[in-house]
């Protein structure tokens, strides 16, 4: 998750999913994803959208790069 502005300039929050092989993103599958997120978290916490990845970036040491995933997103 990275934070991304929407079209008021507000930041919201971006879901960025690592797809497995042979993986095929559907809206359905989105609409699923937000409505199980919705139901455990506060409502300004769900993803506003959802970017698929082959990867995420990451250190030498396996830290996550937030940085380049919010250049990517």
């Amino acid at each position: 998750m990275v934070g991304a502005p929407d079209e008021h300039g507000l930041i919201k929050p971006k879901a960025l999913l690592v797809r497995k092989q042979g993986f095929r993103p559907s809206p359905e599958l989105e609409a699923e994803l937000t409505t199980l997120v919705k139901a455990r978290l506060a409502r300004y916490k769900y993803p506003r959208w959802y970017v698929y990845v082959d990867q995420l970036p990451k250190t030498a040491t396996g830290k996550i790069q937030r940085f380049k995933l919010r250049e990517a997103g």
